[in-house]
Parts: C-alpha cells; sequence; structure tokens
C-alpha cells in the first residue's frame, strides 16, 4: 500500500509539473509568436503629401490607404502584396482638378530588429519594406475634356487613365499588443516613372519623367 502511495503521488506530481511546464512553454510562444513564420494581413490609413503640378497650381494633402498580405518565411524576411490608393486635389484658380490614383505592388519585408540584434520577444519591430509595381491615375474631368474634343489617350494598361510604373520604399514602426494583433505607422515613399501629365491634367503640361509622393498611414497588423 505505501509502495502504491508512493507511486501515485510521484505520478501526480510529475503530471503536474509536465503541465505546469507545457503551460510555460505555450505562454512563452504565443509571446514570441510575432516573430515566427506564416501568413498575415495589414491595412491602414492616413494622408498623401506631395505629387507634381505645374507653377500654375498648388496641391494639398490628400487621403491615402492601403492594404496588404504577406508571408513571412523565416523569422526576418517576406513577401507582401500591396494595394494603395491616394487622392488628389490641384487648384488653379477657381479650378480644381480631382483625381485619384491605385497602386499595386510587391515588395520584400525585412525586420531589422530580427536582423541586426538578438532574436527575441520585444513589444516593438522595425520593418523595412521595399518593391515595384504599377500606378493608375485617374482624372474624371480631364476624361470628360477629352471625350468632349475627340482625344484619344493613349495608354499601356487601362483605358483613359495615366498610367505609370513605381518603385515603393518605407520603414514600418510596429508595437504589439499580442501576439497576432499589432498597431502600424507606415512612411512610404513612391517613386514614379511615366507620369503623362501634372495632377492639374487642365493645363496639359507634361510631367517629369520622375515623379513621388509620400504616404504616412497607421493602421493594424494581424497575424495568422
Amino acid at each position: 500500500m505505501k509502495r502504491f502511495t508512493l507511486i501515485l503521488l510521484i505520478t501526480l506530481f510529475t503530471t503536474t509539473l509536465s503541465a505546469q511546464m507545457m503551460r510555460q512553454n505555450l505562454s512563452g510562444s504565443l509571446q514570441i509568436n510575432w516573430h515566427k513564420t506564416g501568413w498575415f494581413i495589414d491595412g491602414n490609413a492616413g494622408i498623401r503629401a506631395l505629387g507634381e503640378t505645374s507653377n500654375l497650381a498648388t496641391n494639398g494633402l490628400g487621403l491615402s490607404g492601403n492594404a496588404g498580405l504577406g508571408y513571412f518565411f523565416n523569422e526576418t524576411f517576406a513577401l507582401k502584396g500591396r494595394l494603395d490608393y491616394n487622392q488628389f486635389k490641384a487648384s488653379y484658380g477657381d479650378k480644381i482638378d480631382r483625381s485619384g490614383s491605385a497602386s499595386a505592388s510587391l515588395e520584400g519585408v525585412v525586420r531589422l530588429l530580427q536582423l541586426f540584434s538578438n532574436k527575441k520577444s520585444r513589444n516593438f519591430a522595425l520593418n523595412l519594406h521595399a518593391g515595384a509595381g504599377i500606378t493608375s491615375l485617374r482624372n474624371p474631368s480631364l476624361i470628360d475634356y477629352r471625350e468632349k474634343v475627340g482625344i484619344v489617350s493613349n495608354t499601356f494598361l487601362i483605358k483613359e487613365q495615366d498610367d505609370m510604373g513605381h518603385i515603393i520604399v518605407g520603414i514600418t514602426p510596429q508595437y504589439h499588443l499580442n501576439s497576432r494583433l499589432s498597431i502600424n505607422l507606415d512612411i512610404s515613399q513612391f517613386t514614379q516613372f511615366k507620369q503623362d501629365f501634372t495632377y492639374d491634367s487642365h493645363n496639359s503640361i507634361d510631367s517629369k519623367s520622375i515623379t513621388g509622393i509620400v504616404s504616412v498611414t497607421a493602421g493594424l497588423t494581424i497575424r495568422f
């Protein structure tokens, strides 16, 4: 009976200890899950700055938004598809050109803290992202004007829109609320190529061969 009682106590102690260690391991896994591999999505909204106009017009700040879907292959590197929308309002005299651009990009993402320091659980992250894609700019008032005078737009992607290529580079500080959810602040620079006209399109002034805009947005990242 004593042996049986001793074996029972040892079994209960071992089981309890194993369960406690398992909970600790699970807890640790949840704490550091943010820098593991896997899928993630993000969404951000904020403002757009810059955008080339002629000397006849001014271009104020506009709304900006983006969303992305990506996959981390290891603790430091991911590939991400990103969609952006930016609004423009170019003013000259009593006229206003309102337009909007939609962009699609493929980016590489690097977790800088994981790359240059010890791989450990942190509440803060700093991600560098860069890539390339296409942008299509739509100006409804310019489209209406061209239709009235019979001008046919020569575009390679979307009819009657100003299509261009772009390179995107940005930095994204993050604060991790928990293992799956983070708050983002993203600053992205778009360098655009082959924009036809400045954003005050009615003036029909050719744009420079290389133009650019900057977006500053905030939002959330969700990891799966």
